[in-house]
């Protein structure tokens, strides 16, 4: 990109939990009493080019997530959540000139996150005596986190071969707020949710298949989670902690000045890390990540 072009992108995000892991074991027998939850989201990022390696970005996060739970009753009941997530705006720099260095290059980019969505998200909270009332959805389900956060963002390549490129790529959100005021879907529980850190690493190669169309292909691996204590403040308050690993494969395909990009991480260990106040949880089996952009 030059300087004074912008680039738009919408990016997708798709994953299912019905599975519960307790550590880095699955626990077949916890199904029937386990939470269930898919979430859908969409990113939509506007990105300027001040010069030609720096840049400006700011991302919408959008998301709606249905679960199913056990409630108070003792039943499973379904509910769902939605709505505008935390923004980000978002400062990236080329270390290296883009011109004189296009076979390689690492990108570093810091930002900051505002509580824009919602934190305490309600819906039907099913009671032990057939009452229904509104309560807060669970933490996994809820579309912000309630907290300011800045975040510390990294993006390299490297030309290994005519058409073969190394990549990597990472990111951790600072999340310093301790807990939000957000209480636990069940009454009964005095609980109320943390502020968590969540970190994100990638790394594979990339390789062009058909130059000229603008095609290629990659694979790797990935990693996300959050952490079981933050870097910067206290981490009291409910939060569930563990990772997934993944390996990543991808196609990408660059038509003038579009790029639509398609990953599909496939979970190959979890790990639900104990915490104060959970040692269990759910985590999905693969993730679905779609990506369109343009540039004008």
């Amino acid at each position: 990109m030059s300087p004074g072009q912008w680039e738009s992108e919408v990016s997708y995000r798709y994953l299912h939990s019905d599975k519960v892991f307790v550590g880095t074991e699955e626990r077949p027998d916890l199904y029937d009493v386990g939470g269930r939850l898919t979430v859908n989201s969409f990113d939509l990022t506007a990105t300027y080019k001040v010069t030609y390696r720096l840049g400006l970005s700011l991302t919408l996060p959008f998301q709606h997530a249905d679960y199913s739970t056990i409630q108070g009753d003792g039943m499973r009941h379904t509910g769902s959540a939605g709505g505008l997530g935390d923004m980000r705006l978002l400062a990236t720099v080329w270390l290296l000139d883009p011109a004189r260095h296009p076979k390689g290059n690492i990108n570093i980019g810091v930002g900051v996150k505002a509580p824009t969505g919602d934190e305490r998200a309600v819906d039907n909270f099913h009671q032990f005596d057939g009452t229904v009332i509104l309560r807060p959805v669970d933490i996994a389900a809820q579309p912000g986190d309630g907290g300011w956060g800045f975040l510390l963002q990294m993006q390299g390549y490297q030309e290994i071969i005519e058409n073969l490129y190394g990549y990597i790529s990472g990111f951790y959100l600072f999340n310093p707020r301790d807990v939000n005021g957000t209480e636990r879907p069940s009454p009964a529980v005095s609980l109320v949710n943390t502020v968590p850190d969540q970190y994100l690493g990638r790394i594979g190669l990339s390789y062009a298949i058909w130059p000229s169309k603008g095609l290629s292909i990659s694979l790797g691996g990935r990693v996300d989670g959050i952490p079981v204590n933050d870097a910067i403040g206290d981490s009291n308050g409910f939060r569930r902690a563990g990772y997934s690993v993944y390996v990543d494969p991808g196609v990408n395909w660059i038509f003038g000045k579009n790029i639509l990009s398609l990953n599909v991480p496939v979970a190959v260990a979890r790990n639900v890390q104990k915490t104060t106040t959970a040692n269990g949880g759910g985590l999905a089996d693969f993730v679905i990540v779609a990506a369109f952009s343009r540039q004008f």
